[in-house]
C-alpha cells in the first residue's frame, strides 16, 4: 500500500467536517521572479485564493527557493516535498522518456501546433501524471528557441564548427547534425562562458535571452523556431483529493478562465522580449531557405530515431502529424 507523504497531510489536510478550513499548498517554479511563467504562477495562486474564498492558499516559490530544481519537479510533487509545481515536460524525460516529444525539431512549431499536439497527447500525459501521484491542471507553452551568436548565422556554413550551448539532448543532437559543435552546461554558466569565449553562442528563447542580458555577450539573434515546448502545472493527488468538491470545482474554473490568457501572455512575451533585445543592440536575422531545408531534413530524421528509442511515442506522433497536416 502506498503511504501518503506526511508533508502532504500536514500541508493539505482539512479538519473533519470543516469544509471552510484553510488549505495551504506549496507551489515550486524553477523560473526567476521576472519570468512570465513565474508571473503566471502567482496570478494563478491569487485567482485560486479569490475563487475559493480564501479556503485554498498557494505559496509560490521561485527559482530554487524551496530546493526543487526543474528536473526534480515531477518527483517532488509525487512525494509531497511540494504540493504543486510548474515544470518543462522534457526536463522530466529522465523518468518518462516520452515527455521529450515536444523537443523534436520541426515537430511542433508555434502555439497553434502545440494546441493540436496537446489534444492528442494530453490523455497520455494525464496517465503519466496519475502514475506519479499528480494531476495536470494546465499547460503554458514557451516561445520557440533561436540562436544567439557573436557573428551572423543565416546559413548552415555560418553555423559550421560554432560552439553553441544546447539546452537539452534534442537540441544538442540537432545542432550537431547542422554542423555546429554544441556543448551542454547549466544556464548559470552561460553568460560567464560567453564572456570568457568558451562558447560562441546560445540556443534559447527570447525570454531567456532577456533574463540573461545576452546583448552584453552576443550581437545577433536568429529566431529559428525549430520547436515549441511547454510547461505543465501539476498538483499532488493526495492534496487534490483532500480538497472539498467546491474548492476543486473553483480551481478548475480558474484554470478554464486563465489558461488561454497564459498562452496569450506567452505569445506577447516573445514579441515584447524581441523588442527589448533590439533596443539593447541585438540584430535579429533570418535563416536562408537553404539553411531551413537542412534543418527540416535533420529534424525529420530525429523523429524516427526517437520513435525507435521510445516506441510509445509512435502512435502519438502519427496521430498528431495527421491532425496537424505535417
Amino acid at each position: 500500500m502506498r503511504m501518503i507523504p506526511m508533508m502532504v497531510v500536514a500541508a493539505a489536510s482539512l479538519s473533519a467536517g470543516a469544509a471552510s478550513a484553510q488549505t495551504t499548498l506549496d507551489f515550486s517554479t524553477p523560473w526567476p521572479d521576472t519570468n512570465f511563467q513565474a508571473k503566471a504562477a502567482r496570478q494563478f495562486a491569487e485567482a485560486v485564493a479569490t475563487a475559493t474564498d480564501g479556503n485554498v492558499q498557494i505559496n509560490v516559490f521561485n527559482a530554487g527557493e524551496i530546493g526543487v530544481s526543474g528536473s526534480e519537479s515531477m518527483a517532488a510533487v509525487e512525494t509531497g516535498i511540494v504540493q504543486m509545481a510548474d515544470f518543462l515536460l522534457f526536463l522530466q524525460a529522465g523518468e518518462e522518456p516520452i515527455l521529450a516529444m515536444d523537443t523534436l525539431p520541426y515537430l511542433i512549431q508555434g502555439q497553434e501546433e502545440m494546441a493540436t499536439f496537446l489534444e492528442v497527447a494530453s490523455p497520455v500525459f494525464d496517465e503519466i501524471a496519475e502514475a506519479h501521484n499528480q494531476k495536470i491542471l494546465y499547460y503554458v507553452p514557451w516561445p520557440s528557441p533561436g540562436l544567439y551568436s557573436r557573428s551572423e548565422i543565416t546559413t548552415a556554413e555560418d553555423l559550421e564548427g560554432q560552439r553553441i550551448r544546447a539546452f537539452n539532448p534534442a537540441s544538442f543532437e540537432f545542432l550537431t547534425k547542422l554542423g555546429a559543435a554544441p556543448l551542454e552546461m547549466p544556464w548559470g554558466d552561460v553568460v560567464p562562458a560567453l564572456a570568457a569565449g568558451t562558447i560562441d553562442g546560445v540556443a534559447t528563447s527570447t525570454s531567456s535571452g532577456v533574463d540573461g542580458k545576452l546583448w552584453d555577450t552576443t550581437s545577433y539573434f536568429n529566431p529559428l523556431q525549430w520547436s515549441t515546448s511547454t510547461d505543465a502545472v501539476t498538483i499532488n493527488l493526495d492534496a487534490w483529493n483532500a480538497l472539498s468538491e467546491d474548492d476543486q470545482a473553483a480551481i478548475e474554473g480558474v484554470v478554464e478562465k486563465l489558461e488561454a490568457e497564459f498562452w496569450a501572455q506567452s505569445a506577447a512575451e516573445d514579441e515584447g522580449k524581441t523588442e527589448i533585445l533590439v533596443e539593447n543592440g541585438i540584430t535579429v536575422t533570418e535563416a536562408e531557405d537553404s539553411m531551413k531545408a537542412v534543418m527540416s531534413e535533420a529534424g525529420h530524421e530525429m523523429w524516427g530515431s526517437f520513435i525507435e528509442r521510445v516506441p510509445a511515442a509512435g502512435p502519438v506522433i502519427e496521430a498528431y502529424t495527421e491532425a496537424a497536416g505535417k
